[in-house]
Parts: C-alpha cells; structure tokens; sequence
C-alpha cells in the first residue's frame, strides 16, 4: 500500500526567486507538507533556494518545457510521480485519489486523471468511467497536468520527453502526447481514472495559437506518433474542427498545406 510519503509533485517552473507561486498552488494546505521537486529555469542572477526540507529545488539553465520535465524525472526519488506546471491549483485530497487509484490497480504504470478549467467545469470531454488504457484519442489529448507515473516503471523503459515538442521547442505543442504514446509503446500500462487532481485556470498553447499553426505543430506531432497514419489524424482531426465551426471549409486546403509543412519540417529537423 502506498503513502502519501511515495508521492513526489514534479513542478515546471521559469525565473522565480521566491515561493508565492506555491502558495497559489496550493490553498489547502500547506505546500511544505509535500514532497515537492522544482525545476526552476532561470539565469545565474535569479536563482531559487529553499529551507524546507520536503521541497527540492534545482535551477537549470536550460530552456524549453520537455528539458524540464527529463531533469525532474532523472532526479526524481519518490515512488509515485505528479507531473504538473506552476500555474495550477491542486484539489483538495487529489493525494488520496492518486495514492487509491495505484493500490487498487497494482499492475498500472500510470493513470491519466481529470482537470477543472478556470470555470470550475471539467476541461475536457472525459470518459465517464474508469478504463484500463486509453485509446488513441485519449493519447492525444492527453494533458500534462492529468498525469502521473510509476517512477521505476518510467526509470525502465528509458523514455524521455522528446525534446522537439513543448513549449521552447520547434514544436510548442503535444510534448505529453508523443510522451504518453512512447511509454505505452515500451509496454507500459496507463489507464484512466475520472477523478480531478488539479484545477487550470490559464489556457493552453493550443488555445493561444492560430489556427494555421496548430495544423503544422499537430501534424508534426500526428506523424511522430502515427508515422503511417498521420494523414488520417489530420483529417479526422478537421472533421471535428469542421463540425464544431473551429475552421471554415474554405480554409481546408491551406490547413492541408501547412499540415504537411508541419510533418515535412519535422522530417527535415530530425534529419540534423
């Protein structure tokens, strides 16, 4: 049986020289009554310390979102890992949720949860019931603040964020994806469990960023996960968009364009 102990709250952080934004994130209870691992990328003149004792801090010089969270993971020492970014607000008692979800289901790798919008509403369309893996869909829509691993089963397998997605990279989109896919890949078992970890008020990049763009990115990220079907993706994925008046059917053949754009740039960046 797990402890609240095994648990380890892996946090995407930039430029910070304080804790305020621990206090934010967590407003029922303290923050240093968790195990917490910062990563904070910064430069030498603005630099993080803490005095706590469950909370470490390690200031990168690094960028990008996927450089991130491979330092957490490598330097991660709990059994059960969050991963999650600086600007959420976690649930009260989402630690008994992930600590229940593991002892119950002994044989999973790891669970993709649910999160709450800034309106207090699930952002997403999540399946109603527990489900033993996910589908392709649910890989794909898969968000970073939803989900948590086995440390030793991600230690392992060897899989590490690519560092051609996430924010700061190439690609600014789908980093948790192609991850979640590559895991699963490696024989890792991941399910579902319709219980809410955290609550995110800010939007996603995919909601920051146009139309046209996020055709190039998603088909990037389509072809590094499905790299025979990637044109499906692309085209159940304008379905939807076309249904739900996301895009215009006057826009279809420039979305194709930039969507192949997208996989040819990722062909040609990989190439390096």
């Amino acid at each position: 049986m797990y402890q609240k102990s095994d648990i380890q709250i892996l946090i995407a952080t930039m430029n910070r020289t304080n804790f305020d934004f621990l206090k934010a994130m967590f407003v029922f209870s303290d923050f240093s009554n968790f195990n917490l691992l910062v990563i904070n990328q910064t430069t030498p003149d603005k630099l993080l310390q803490s005095d706590f004792e469950n909370v470490e801090v390690i200031n990168s010089f690094d960028k990008g979102l996927s450089n991130s969270r491979n330092l957490a993971l490598q330097k991660a020492s709990k059994e059960l890992l969050i991963l999650t970014d600086d600007d959420v607000v976690f649930q009260l008692g989402f630690e008994e949720c992930v600590l229940k979800a593991f002892d119950a289901n002994q044989m999973h790798d790891g669970f993709r949860f649910q999160f709450l919008n800034g309106k207090g509403n699930l952002a997403k369309k999540y399946p109603k019931q527990f489900e033993d893996a996910l589908s392709n869909l649910e890989i794909l829509n898969s968000s970073s603040v939803e989900l948590v691993f086995k440390r030793k089963s991600i230690i392992d397998s060897n899989v590490q964020f690519d560092k051609n997605f996430g924010i700061g990279a190439q690609f600014p989109m789908g980093e948790e994806a192609v991850f979640v896919a590559d895991v699963i890949k490696k024989g890792l078992k991941i399910g579902f469990i319709p219980e809410i970890l955290v609550a995110h008020s800010h939007p996603s990049t995919g909601h920051k960023t146009d139309i046209y763009s996020i055709y190039f990115i998603q088909s990037a990220v389509f072809y590094r996960i499905f790299p025979k079907m990637y044109l499906f993706w692309v085209l159940l994925k304008m379905f939807f968009d076309l249904k739900h008046r996301k895009v215009r059917h006057r826009n279809i053949i420039k979305l194709i364009i930039q969507a192949k754009k997208g996989k040819k740039a990722y062909v040609n960046h990989t190439k390096l």
